[in-house]
């Protein structure tokens, strides 16, 4: 079982951002408290790892299990109209007063139902008896029909179960298409968790190495006799900070490998890396279009409305239970036994023709019951339909507004990184000439690490928000061409 998909990766299409790689060797880190992914680095694409997660990830195959056990019911519902064969048999020994005996027994059986409500069958029954070195044999064939004229009669009530069964199976597939869009929208945010770390990673590790030439700088100011000696010990202490900020980095990007890895089902010692960047681009929302899409989509939505449909056919069926059970009956027989028959036809043949009729006068509050809960179980459909299509364009609502606050928040962290490595450059330059405080310098330094990880931050978070909204208007699959083979 494998998902087929053909996928293009969605806008914003990600390209990695263009910075100095730091030519300083990284500190040592010390031995892990857990294991780690390890060995040579597996580069994969965020295309590349949701083709892997649909081919490999667990609850998509669970899911997959699932629909098997589904699509069974689907068929057992559609064969109720089909003929039925059964056989059944018995061989008995028996004595009696000092005699043996013996006895067998066979049962053919045909049961057929139509769509409305007829029941016929037919059965043939021979019994044989061996005593005394003779055999005694006897022959019955019937054939019974029955015709409900009230309870039970008509297409609508017979085609009733088919109908619910078809029912839950859109709903089933509805459910399997919201897992596999669950299990591509988790890839996709652990992936880009991943990025984030490596990021995080790059990004502390610039951070030491504009420290480290600052301690550089403030050295070689000592020795002209610019700087106090103790005003290094500022300096030395933020070299020590970053190489922390390094090590939690790292152990951070070990965390987002390992949950991608668990997502992938992928080896867990595999050295994953994420190959894609993360620019960003503006998108477009158009609010009506995305709750007229959530409308149509959602799977929650088309579900509730499904439910609403089921129930309105078990209430019919509740108040078709009510009725008066009135049945026309017929029925043809024949016996044959203990004689050399000539024929096919020869033996006894009886028939009969007849109604039977079922009235509850008192004490039978069953159909009532049946009713009252028919109709309250349609009427909490319909309430639980209604709230899910309101929560839906209230979530869709607010996935737009997010994603437009998040590119707003985006365009802000990038003025604001800007400006503060403008404002950091600047104090170094002052620093050279005595003008600015070695403190000043690492309080500059401080906001440009800071606007570093607000940027990155609001990078991922949008592109998070475009994945989020994709969710909640249904269309997942569609942006990644994913064809479920179900």
């Amino acid at each position: 079982m494998a998902a087929g998909a053909q996928m293009i990766q969605p806008l914003p299409s990600p390209h990695s951002q263009s910075y100095p790689s730091p030519t300083y060797a990284p500190p040592v880190p010390p031995p892990p408290s857990r294991p780690k992914p390890g060995g040579a680095p597996v580069t994969i694409s965020l295309i590349e790892a949701v083709a892997l997660g649909l081919r490999d990830n667990r609850s998509i195959k669970l899911a997959y299990l699932t629909r098997i056990v589904q699509k069974f019911d689907l068929f057992v519902a559609n064969t109720q109209f089909r003929p039925r064969i059964s056989v059944a048999g018995n061989i008995d020994g028996i004595r009696t007063r000092g005699e043996s005996s013996a006895a067998s027994t066979v049962v053919p059986k045909v049961t057929w139902s139509t769509p409305f409500g007829t029941a016929a069958q037919f059965s043939w029954t021979r019994t044989d008896r061996f005593q005394g070195g003779k055999r005694y044999s006897n022959e019955t064939s019937a054939l019974d029909i029955s015709q409900p004229l009230l309870r039970g009669a008509g297409l609508d009530v017979g085609l009733a179960p088919i109908r619910r069964a078809r029912l839950q199976e859109r709903i089933n597939q509805l459910s399997l298409r919201d897992n596999v869009s669950n299990a591509v929208t988790g890839i996709v945010t652990a992936y880009r968790a991943l990025i984030q770390t490596q990021e995080q990673v790059r990004l502390a590790e610039l951070a030491l190495q504009r420290t480290r030439d600052l301690l550089e700088t403030n050295r070689a100011l000592i020795a002209a006799g610019r700087m106090a000696a103790a005003d290094i010990v500022q300096t030395e202490s933020g070299v020590a900070n970053q190489e922390v900020a390094v090590l939690q980095a790292g152990q951070a990007r070990a965390s987002a490998q390992l949950a991608l890895l668990q997502l992938l089902a992928v080896d867990l010692r595999t050295n994953i890396v994420a190959g894609d960047g993360i620019d960003t681009e503006h998108v477009t929302i158009d609010l009506d279009k995305a709750l007229e899409l959530g409308r149509a989509a959602r799977m929650d939505v088309l579900s509730a409305e499904l439910a609403v449909e089921q129930n309105q056919i078990a209430l019919r069926l509740a108040k078709n239970a009510r009725l008066w059970d009135i049945r026309a009956h017929g029925g043809v027989s024949r016996v044959r036994g203990d004689q050399v028959l000539q024929s096919p036809l020869d033996g006894k043949l009886s028939g009969q023709v007849g109604l039977t009729l079922s009235i509850p006068i008192w004490g039978d509050n069953d159909g009532r019951q049946g009713e009252i809960g028919a109709t309250i179980a349609l009427r909490q459909a319909e309430l639980i339909y209604q709230d899910t299509s309101q929560a839906a364009e209230s979530q869709i609502r607010d996935a737009v507004q997010s994603v437009e606050a998040s590119w707003l928040q985006l365009e802000a962290a990038r003025r604001a990184r800007s400006l503060a490595a403008r404002a950091l450059d600047l104090q170094r330059d002052k620093l050279k000439f005595g003008r600015a405080s070695n403190f000043e310098v690492l309080s500059f330094e401080a906001d440009l690490r800071a606007a570093d990880a607000q940027e990155l931050s609001a990078r991922i978070g949008y592109l998070n928000q475009l994945t989020s909204l994709d969710q909640q208007i249904g269309s997942t699959l569609d942006t990644w061409k994913i064809d479920l083979n179900d």
